[in-house]
């Protein structure tokens, strides 16, 4: 009995190979874009790195996700060493993507949401005084704007994005400028 199971799976698995490769596999359509960037507007500028995957829908419109690395704090100030510095956030989102006259240029907007998670650790040694050592890690929510430039029409191109978080809302603009992003980098579309 099992060995007509494995068998009718295994004719199953091979029809369904067969036919995806005959026709257009879905995940031809999906867009793998990462690269580098930094946070300009905290002090000091932070380094990033980042990721977004876009899949086009019906039309115009895309869904996506953006995950960023980066640190979380200065480091290696003066008596202060930083054992570890980390920002991570993850998001998923929906927008709508429009193109030039001859499709080389192409800008997407996404309404992005997510979580953001910060951690650090960092010690004190000052001279004469007992080593002090503190962490903190937080999760928060990470809701913003992203706007991705594209310029080709095969299946690499050259992106340019920004991210405009509108989290925190206390001293809404100035408590968000430190996390803008700006980062360039490629986008590949599977094939």
């Amino acid at each position: 009995m099992r060995n007509r199971f494995t068998i009718c799976l295994m004719l199953l698995a091979a029809s369904v190979y067969g036919q995806d490769h005959r026709a257009s596999s879905p995940w031809s359509r999906l867009t793998i874009k990462p690269a580098v960037g930094v946070l300009p507007w905290s002090l000091p500028v932070k380094a990033l790195t980042s990721l977004s995957v876009e899949y086009p829908l019906k039309g115009n419109w895309v869904i996506g996700s953006h995950t960023m690395l980066a640190s979380a704090v200065t480091r290696n100030t003066y008596n202060v060493e930083t054992n570890y510095s980390l920002q991570f956030s993850q998001k998923f989102g929906i927008g709508y993507s429009m193109t030039g006259p001859r499709k080389f240029v192409r800008l997407t907007l996404l309404a992005m949401g997510g979580l953001r998670r910060i951690a650090f650790k960092e010690t004190l040694d000052y001279p004469g005084l007992e080593k002090i050592t503190t962490s903190s890690r937080t999760t928060m929510p990470d809701v913003g704007l992203l706007a991705d430039w594209s310029l080709g029409r095969k299946r690499y191109t050259f992106n340019a994005r920004v991210y405009l978080p509108f989290y925190p809302f206390e001293g809404y603009p100035l408590s968000t400028f430190q996390q803008i992003s700006i980062e360039s980098g490629v986008g590949i579309r599977l094939r």
